[in-house]
């Protein structure tokens, strides 16, 4: 288990810096373009208005760091305790912008209808990332560009569902992640107390509230 934790962070991570990256690359081409354009007007007088669009395009993708940076800490910070009360939902918003890159990669994009009012449970938060991640995963890599995974989640009879489905075409594979993937997953669900219900092109997760550790 140890070493799925470390794989898995390895490629959160690596997804993280790619996305970092691009934004620190438009921001060095932005500067860039505003120094050309103070060269070109250097013996004239600068209108502000030169630099308002090339302002706002640095702030725009300062704005987008800092998210997804404030999403990698609290990621990082979840792994401090085994155990930890936490909102399902906020676990997805996180796993999800972590995985912004894979998903721009594959030409995939994310349609999350998460329930609000959910309560808050007891879990490892690392197992259920994990777990999460490889069933978007392996619908990721069963998609045609420009597939749609769909997150879905709702609370009902004590008992969390999590939703995963998609749209668009599928591409033919000789090594499906969640068949590779099925005694890890089957393991790691097994920890959470959770239950995978497949149904054609829909997972679903079912997985009790836990109020406290035993």
């Amino acid at each position: 288990m140890k070493d799925l934790r470390i794989s898995f962070i390895g490629r959160i991570i690596s997804s993280y810096t790619h996305e970092v990256k691009n934004y620190l690359a438009i921001i060095k081409e932005t500067n860039g373009l505003m120094k050309d354009v103070i060269e070109i007007k250097k013996s004239k007088a600068l209108d502000e208005k030169h630099f308002l669009g090339f302002i706002g395009c640095v702030d725009e993708q300062v704005g987008r760091a800092t998210a997804i940076t404030d999403y990698l800490s609290r990621f990082a910070h979840r792994m401090e305790a085994d155990h930890v009360a936490v909102h399902i939902n906020d676990l997805i918003d996180e796993l999800v912008a972590l995985m912004s890159r894979l998903a721009y990669r594959n030409r995939i994009s994310f349609n999350k209808q998460l329930r609000g009012g959910l309560p808050s449970t007891m879990l490892n938060p690392i197992h259920f990332h994990y777990l999460l991640f490889c069933l978007i995963e392996a619908k990721m890599l069963s998609l045609d560009r420009n597939g749609v995974i769909s997150i879905g989640t709702h609370f009902s009879d004590g008992c969390f569902c999590i939703t995963l489905g998609s749209e668009g075409g599928t591409v033919p594979s000789s090594d499906n992640a969640e068949t590779s993937n099925a005694g890890e997953i089957e393991g790691i669900a097994m920890e959470l107390g959770a239950v995978i219900l497949n149904n054609g092109c829909e997972t679903v997760i079912k997985m009790p509230a836990v109020t406290k550790v035993k």
